[in-house]
């Protein structure tokens, strides 16, 4: 049996009953954090322009989007909550590349919404979604700059979309087949609106291969590992086919490894440096004009991957820029949404001391062998101040929010547009997802009031 048929059989014979009870709580985590950054995403900028856009597409209204009044397609919906939820960069990690709740998320509360669907079934759903995500974006090993969360994310959709319209093995392996071909996105637009523009595509993406699927649509029924299929073309040199469904259904990623909640609305790959940087200014007053200068000395070619920006003019660029963290996080003493502003990035000071921190790679990680090298999280972080005083901090592992600091997170998040009242709503909704019965009532307490 092949690998799609195998996650296509295991996608339709999982029950709700099958999976543990630590998953859900993992998912109700993330689906709430999720709802508090679409419902700040529909305030900024890019989030007008895409209610607009929506808005101006109509459609059957079959569902709605998060923080405004619009009621659309489902398939329109999905992509609108999937590019809100992830405008300020703000949202979860974890598997499916990095980012997912943005896309397990949106899919399923736009059918669940269209459909009457229950709680129970959005949250069989989404970790199922989960796994199958997190299987491929850990077992495919992409050596391209592809958006890893956009890719493996159109497939995750795919799951989520098949689950809840209860597509049988042959129409959840087209299904998966119709979003293999759908799957794209480019790291060079990291920094730009269009990133958030990934994660909706890629929730559009699944509901739009799901609903075809179940009309009959025809695609390769082997997508991911057939010749020139998916793991041909995103697959890496280290690429294991075979892991991808190895003690599926006995191990869960979603227990063993969890989602992360950001505490920054940036990229995830500042927040190892946000974490020591941050805790030792609590301690230690430094004063910007008195550094001479700093270094990051870290596992990874600077300006690689998702940090790829050394130059920021903007808001956005700014997140994924980690000498503009650095400098942000020195002057001002914390980061949030307002570091991310175009008027923030612009101001002089800022920039000034950017100009005096260095990034390199460690000249370790340089000597070993690739496999070594590879996730090695050590990173350094040396401030120099005029006159001579050096800080010299080991970084360790980023910090993340849990507990009450989560639903926290949620209230700041959704006071963009919700009163106090009207924020207690959807926390209730969300910590008993499974006792509702009708998903429409989650979205009747984030919707409105543009």
């Amino acid at each position: 049996m092949g690998t799609t048929e195998s996650l296509a059989q295991w996608i339709v014979a999982t029950s709700y009953a099958d999976i543990p009870a630590a998953a859900y709580e993992q998912a109700k985590k993330s689906i709430l954090d999720f709802l508090g950054t679409a419902i700040q995403g529909s305030t900024t900028e890019l989030g007008r322009m895409i209610a607009d856009f929506t808005e101006e597409q109509g459609g059957t209204p079959q569902a709605r989007v998060i923080g405004t009044k619009i009621r659309t397609a489902a398939a329109s919906a999905a992509f609108a909550n999937g590019a809100l939820g992830h405008a300020e960069d703000f949202d979860d990690l974890g598997g499916i590349g990095g980012h997912p709740a943005i896309v397990l998320t949106p899919p399923a509360l736009a059918l669940a919404e269209e459909l009457h669907l229950s709680g129970r079934e959005v949250l069989a759903a989404w970790v199922v979604g989960y796994e199958v995500g997190t299987r491929l974006s850990t077992n495919l090993h992409p050596d391209r700059d592809w958006h890893p969360t956009a890719i493996f994310g159109a497939m995750a959709s795919a799951v989520v979309a098949s689950k809840l319209l209860r597509l049988d093995v042959q129409k959840t392996r087209m299904a998966l087949g119709i979003a293999g071909s759908q799957a794209s996105g480019l790291r060079r637009n990291f920094g730009t609106m269009t990133k958030p523009f990934h994660p909706g595509h890629a929730a559009r993406s699944g509901v739009v291969a799901a609903k075809l699927a179940a009309k009959g649509f025809t695609a390769d029924p082997d997508i991911i590992e057939g010749r020139q299929g998916y793991a041909d073309n995103f697959g890496g040199a280290k690429c294991n086919l075979p892991a991808v469904t190895k003690f599926l259904g006995d191990l869960y990623h979603l227990v063993s490894e969890g989602t992360r909640v950001k505490p920054w609305p940036c990229c995830g790959g500042n927040h190892q440096t946000l974490t020591g940087l941050l805790d030792f200014l609590r301690t230690h007053t430094i004063s910007p004009d008195d550094v001479e200068l700093i270094e990051h000395i870290g596992p990874n070619v600077p300006c690689t991957g998702a940090l790829l920006r050394d130059e920021v003019h903007e808001g956005l660029e700014g997140k994924f820029c980690l000498r503009y963290n650095i400098a942000a996080a020195v002057i001002d003493g914390k980061i949030d949404l307002d570091t991310f502003t175009d008027k923030r990035a612009d101001q002089g000071d800022i920039q000034a001391l950017m100009a005096r921190v260095r990034l390199t790679r460690n000249p370790d990680v340089t000597l070993r062998r690739p496999h070594v090298a590879d996730g090695n999280p050590e990173a350094r972080l040396v401030v120099r101040m005029r006159g001579g005083r050096v800080h010299d901090m080991v970084l360790a592992p980023a910090m993340h929010l849990t507990g009450d600091a989560v639903v926290d997170k949620f209230r700041a998040n959704a006071a963009y547009v919700f009163d106090r009242e009207r924020i207690a709503r959807p926390i209730q909704l969300v910590q008993r997802l499974e006792a509702v019965a009708d998903v429409g009532e989650l979205m009747d307490a984030v919707t409105g009031p543009r």
